[in-house]
């Protein structure tokens, strides 16, 4: 387990590289050599957790009388002259290996009331120690390694913490039950906020713990915010098991306000996603010819199929169809003033390359030529029923542009200027 630097620091170069602080807090030091040298085996155990958090506060550049360029273990010997310091550091190890810390429901609640001294203990002492003990760090108890990562996130604090993403791969058991413990706790607190979330979600690395903790987080948090619901949805398309994301697909659509498209046009896209077929007449009447409704579902669908490249199996030349029929119609195809393709037409060209290049295209295309509103798009649909379009080995926004190249030279796309820009 961690023990603490042996190495001394210099009290000579620590002045001559922080003069103005070391002159500062010569009373400190001495001051805290009175008071501390005393009870030396009660800081060197850790049980002193009142003056080890005074310490710990100062490692994590918490005092504004201190400069915070000094690295964060000789701010520990500027406040204590050497045989302080090294019991400091032995304490802050012994805090580190042998307490039993709050639960993450009780550091939530901290927040709120009074903050609880052994946090700022064990986040000092992860960073003091984790560079040079990693594997010791994988090793620690459970209980302290989720009560770190509820720390890290609870407390404010500038240092980086390189022990986190070993403990988020080595751990997971210890991170799902920190990040559920956190984050339904501050749920229940109305909290907009989940720190941590976007972590978890944008690196695909710790997919992992993301199949664990997404569901709890999007079956309460009512108040999350449309793009965040967005890209938690999105996240969970990719990791968590699609019988349950489905279910709870049926139930917030049951419990969420139609009546408010920027969330509820979510949950439904993520459900035609899922199942095209038992959606997709509920998807075509709520989705109307509104664009208020259309503009989120052709986004969500943009950000999932070509932006996260997801390969769901459900979804097959007739899914891509219901969602031209449904978005095309009002999506006219439009340049900018400067000549180019604008985004949305672009994401609507997007779907016609998705259902070009799927095997059972025919039936469906058969299907659209028959629909009157989308007669702007019908060279499109006869261009892609008779010539064969797959898949290459070039990135997908490659391939669009190529596809999209290939209509504008054979003039099956008749841009108009958008002059709202």
């Amino acid at each position: 387990m961690p023990t603490q630097d042996q190495t001394p620091i210099s009290q000579r170069s620590l002045e001559s590289r922080f003069p103005v602080d070391y002159q500062d807090h010569a009373g400190t030091r001495y001051e805290n050599d009175r008071r501390l040298l005393p009870v030396s085996d009660d800081i060197a155990s850790g049980k002193n957790i009142e003056n080890l958090e005074r310490f710990a506060k100062a490692y994590l550049g918490m005092y504004l009388d201190m400069d915070n360029a000094i690295p964060p273990a000789d701010r520990i010997y500027i406040l204590a002259n050497p045989e302080l310091a090294k019991l400091v550091l032995a304490g802050f190890a012994a805090v580190l290996k042998n307490r039993q810390f709050a639960s993450s429901e009780d550091i939530v609640e901290s927040i709120y009331s009074k903050h609880l001294a052994e946090g700022y203990i064990l986040l000092a002492a992860l960073h003091l120690f984790s560079d040079e003990k990693e594997n010791d760090i994988k090793d620690l108890p459970a209980n302290t390694l989720i009560a770190a990562i509820c720390f890290s996130y609870a407390y404010k604090h500038e240092l980086p913490e390189p022990w986190l993403r070993s403990v988020l791969l080595n751990r997971p058991e210890e991170a799902i039950q920190a990040f559920n413990g956190l984050w339904q706790r501050l749920i229940l607190h109305n909290s907009e906020h989940l720190p941590g979330i976007y972590f978890i979600i944008r690196n695909p690395d710790y997919d992992h713990i993301a199949k664990f903790v997404l569901l709890p987080v999007l079956q309460k948090w009512l108040s999350v915010r449309k793009k965040l619901l967005r890209d938690l949805l999105r996240c969970a398309l990719r990791t968590v098991d699609p019988e349950k994301l489905y279910k709870l697909c049926e139930s917030s659509l049951r419990d969420w306000n139609a009546a408010e498209p920027g969330r509820y046009m979510l949950w439904l896209g993520c459900a035609f996603l899922l199942q095209p077929e038992i959606n997709q007449s509920k998807l075509s009447e709520y989705a109307g010819r509104s664009k208020e409704k259309l503009i989120p579902l052709l986004d969500f669908t943009y950000w999932v199929l070509h932006t996260d490249q997801l390969t769901l199996p459900n979804l097959k030349a007739n899914a891509y169809a219901t969602l031209i029929r449904i978005i095309a119609a009002k999506i006219t195809p439009q340049k900018d003033r400067y000549g180019e393709l604008c985004d949305n037409t672009r994401k609507v060209l997007f779907l016609f390359y998705g259902l070009a290049c799927s095997a059972d295209k025919n039936t469906a295309i058969k299907q659209l030529l028959k629909v009157r509103v989308i007669k702007l798009y019908k060279p499109i649909l006869e261009y892609i029923a008779e010539q064969p379009v797959s898949a290459t080995d070039k990135p997908l926004s490659s391939q669009l542009d190529d596809f999209i190249d290939i209509l504008g030279q054979r003039a099956l796309i008749q841009l108009r200027i958008k002059w709202s820009d």
